[in-house]
C-alpha cells in the first residue's frame, strides 16, 4: 500500500499563498486540483471513490498524451536539426 510507505512530511505554505487544493484524505496542500487528483490516484488508491479513480485515469491519459506529443516534437526537432547541419556541411564541403 503506497500510503504506508510514504514518508510523513510537514508542509509549510507561505503566509502570502494559499494552496489551490488540499487532499481530503491526508490534508497535504497542493498548488492545483490536478496535483491532488494525481496524489489521490497514487497514494490513496485503495480508499478513493470511483469518481476520484476515474478522474485520476482521465488525468493520467491526458498526461500520457501530452508527454507523447512532447517526445514526438522533440524527436522531429532533433531529426530536422541533424539534416539541416548535414545539408549545410555538404554545401560547405562541396563549395
Amino acid at each position: 500500500m503506497a500510503t504506508d510507505s510514504a514518508i510523513e512530511r510537514e508542509y509549510d505554505v507561505p503566509a502570502d499563498e494559499t494552496p489551490g487544493a488540499t487532499c481530503p484524505y491526508c490534508g497535504r496542500p497542493y498548488r492545483s486540483e490536478q496535483y491532488v487528483t494525481f496524489h489521490i490516484g497514487v497514494d490513496h488508491a485503495d480508499e478513493c471513490s470511483e469518481a476520484e479513480r476515474e478522474a485520476f485515469e482521465e488525468e493520467r491519459d491526458d498526461e500520457e498524451y501530452d508527454l507523447f506529443t512532447f517526445h514526438f516534437k522533440a524527436a522531429i526537432s532533433v531529426f530536422l536539426i541533424y539534416f539541416l547541419f548535414t545539408f549545410v556541411y555538404a554545401l560547405v564541403w562541396a563549395g
